[in-house]
């Protein structure tokens, strides 16, 4: 690393306590010598968000710069273990929102057979069924259910409403309705 100060002479001492500092100089010889390993690293474990990656990573520096204890090479073990649990994150937010565009024709088929949503709850009564829906689905699955349902808007009214695409309100109704009768089951008589 080059270090030191802005003639790049010093140590690595003097360069942390300058960057600690804020001081332009120091940040630049960090920034320079870290961000490109930092961005090869990054793309090749997700290639997509790497740049937004990097800069999460360089925020937790500067969070965490006057905390950090050290030499050069334990700076960069720190850098790219930030970057590693960043990348870890990333994946797991990923996977909890995991959504992959379906056509039309996919949701098609899937559509109830026999009793509908509507029939379903009209058995219920209407205050038990909105407790119902809103004890068992997220936020936006209770909406789209109640507006399609008991406000009897269709999808396209529905997505405009929401401000989503036509496709969301699609798959987060199947998705709530399956939610629905997977804590339910026969109460309500929805099939998946």
């Amino acid at each position: 690393m080059n270090d030191g100060g802005p003639d790049g002479g010093g140590d690595f001492a003097t360069l942390l306590a300058g960057a600690r500092a804020g001081e332009p100089w120091a940040v630049r010889v960090l920034f320079r010598d870290l961000q490109p390993r930092l961005l090869r690293y990054l793309r090749s474990q997700e290639p997509r968000v790497a740049d937004d990656l990097a800069g999460e990573v360089w925020l937790a520096v500067v969070r965490g710069l006057a905390d950090f204890c050290g030499d050069d090479a334990g700076l960069r073990a720190w850098v790219f273990t930030i970057a590693r649990r960043r990348v870890i994150e990333h994946r797991r937010r990923s996977v909890r929102r995991r959504t992959e565009p379906a056509g039309e024709e996919v949701f098609a088929g899937l559509a109830a057979s026999g009793v509908t949503d509507r029939d379903a709850l009209v058995s219920l009564g209407a205050q038990d069924a909105v407790d119902l829906i809103r004890a068992n689905l997220s936020e936006d699955q209770a909406e789209v259910v109640l507006l399609r349902v008991l406000a009897d808007l269709d999808v396209a009214q529905v997505a405009a409403l929401m401000d989503r695409p036509e496709t969301w309100v699609r798959v987060t109704q199947h998705r709530a309705l399956q939610r629905l009768a997977e804590r339910i089951g026969p109460k309500i008589g929805v099939t998946p």
